[in-house]
């Protein structure tokens, strides 16, 4: 105990690890303020709201965020690999990226609203979705952010969403408190990404330089879709596989258990996110060391694999426990079907974990190709695991579903290839083995 003491005192004091540690704490600040969030101002809306209005907003932004992959294409990883491999071209990234965004978000309003006429939507849950996906302008704003992300600097990305944080909660205690109409709910989902991503523009804008300086190009453009097309595949899949949950309940048991299922799946979405900026802060450390040494390279994918994996079970663990009373006390008896859902569901974190980890190999590695078929065979499982289990487990089949779908989409993935198989075994390694942590490697 004393040596592994000595050890992790000596590689938290490294400069390098200081650096992006301090860089993650950042990020780790502004998502645990939505955490708190969450269980305080999440928490009394819920109880306001009740089972069913609440399940019909969460309807309507599994409706918006369906269309919401169309506005990112999940380039975000290679603009910021690109930021960090190539620093002089940084005008001409951002500037591209920009112009991406803006084709994107237009599409995608296009393609929204071309949906909700075919499909004949109730006008309450049109009008919700409408307003829920005029927030993914903030997408076209997003370039500042990635490049304080590349020069380890996510201070600048993490205040701006500290006051969202701050704007979202009030207006939403305004819609539970006065009994609001839930457009105005709609309304304060809408402003977290403006907020979050304008804010860290006005940053760079003072800081660094005015916008107008980014130079976009067509051959950019085009090279940065082609290079997102296996990640926007990726995104589709991983937006279609957090919204089916919502979208299959409500179709075979409702909107109260929409409702109910969210309050469990909200919690789990909040762990699955610390796992997701823990993985992001560390990307530019994980580029360096490959640019430096493969072994180097090796050892920091084993630390990461090895402290997400862990530090997300024991989180898990703790959620099992402590479930039930809580969800009954804070949510009230109405929720109460919430526990049994959170006592599973939870779990699916692990899976959700390695994925990430894994997603950030195949981007530095080029095999983009991986992540869009690991998250679309886990959605297929997914689809196919809810087909079977809704009926009879009803809520429980759901997060039963999730919890061995991801899995499933790893080990499909990795197992046909190579290189696949080779990435599974450091995978396997780094879970069954304590990494070195005396050196800054």
């Amino acid at each position: 105990m004393i040596s592994i003491r000595r050890s992790l005192t000596t590689w938290l004091g490294a400069a390098t690890v200081g650096r992006y540690g301090s860089n993650a704490m950042w990020m780790l600040a502004a998502r645990f303020a939505w955490i708190a969030s969450a269980a305080t101002v999440g928490i009394y809306v819920a109880r306001r709201l009740g089972p069913h209005d609440f399940g019909v907003f969460h309807y309507a932004l599994s409706l918006a965020g369906i269309f919401s992959i169309v506005a990112t294409l999940s380039v975000e990883s290679i603009v910021i690999r690109k930021l960090v491999t190539e620093p002089d071209a940084n005008r001409r990234t951002l500037g591209s990226f920009t112009a991406l965004r803006i084709l994107s978000f237009v599409a995608m309003q296009a393609l929204l609203t071309t949906t909700l006429l075919v499909l004949r939507v109730d006008p309450q849950t049109a009008i919700l979705a409408l307003v829920i996906a005029t927030g993914t302008f903030g997408f076209v704003l997003e370039g500042p952010a990635l490049f304080y992300q590349a020069n380890v600097a996510s201070k600048y990305v993490a205040i701006p969403q500290l006051f969202a944080c701050l704007v979202n909660s009030a207006i939403r205690i305004s819609v539970a408190y006065w009994h609001l109409p839930l457009v105005v709910l709609a309304i304060a989902e809408a402003s977290i990404n403006i907020l979050s991503f304008g804010g860290a523009l006005a940053f760079y804008w003072h800081a660094v330089e005015s916008p107008f300086r980014w130079q976009a190009e067509r051959r950019e453009i085009v090279s940065l879709l082609r290079l997102a097309l296996p990640l926007g595949l990726s995104g589709i899949f991983t937006i279609v596989d957090s919204r089916i949950d919502n979208l299959m309940l409500g179709h075979f048991l409702g909107p109260e258990a929409v409702g109910q299922y969210t309050v469990a799946a909200r919690i789990v979405e909040n762990w699955n996110l610390i796992a997701a900026l823990l993985a992001t802060a560390f990307l530019p450390a994980l580029l360096q060391a490959k640019q430096d040494s493969a072994e180097r390279y090796r050892v920091r994918l084993h630390r990461l694999y090895f402290a997400l994996f862990y530090g997300m079970a024991a989180l898990a663990l703790v959620t099992v426990l402590v479930s039930s009373p809580v969800i009954t006390l804070l949510f009230g008896e109405a929720f109460r079907p919430a526990a049994a859902v959170l006592r599973v569901l939870v779990w699916s974190t692990l899976g959700a974990t390695l994925s990430y980890v894994f997603s950030q190999w195949a981007i530095n590695e080029q095999h983009t190709s991986m992540v869009a078929a690991a998250v679309g065979l886990g959605v297929v499982a997914k689809i196919a695991l809810n087909l079977l289990f809704i009926r009879h487990l009803q809520m429980l089949g759901v997060a039963l579903a999730t919890l061995l779908s991801c899995p499933i989409g790893l080990l499909a993935t990795m197992l046909p290839t190579p290189h696949g198989r080779t990435h599974l075994a450091l995978m396997l390694r780094s879970l069954a083995t304590r990494p070195r942590f005396r050196s800054d490697t």
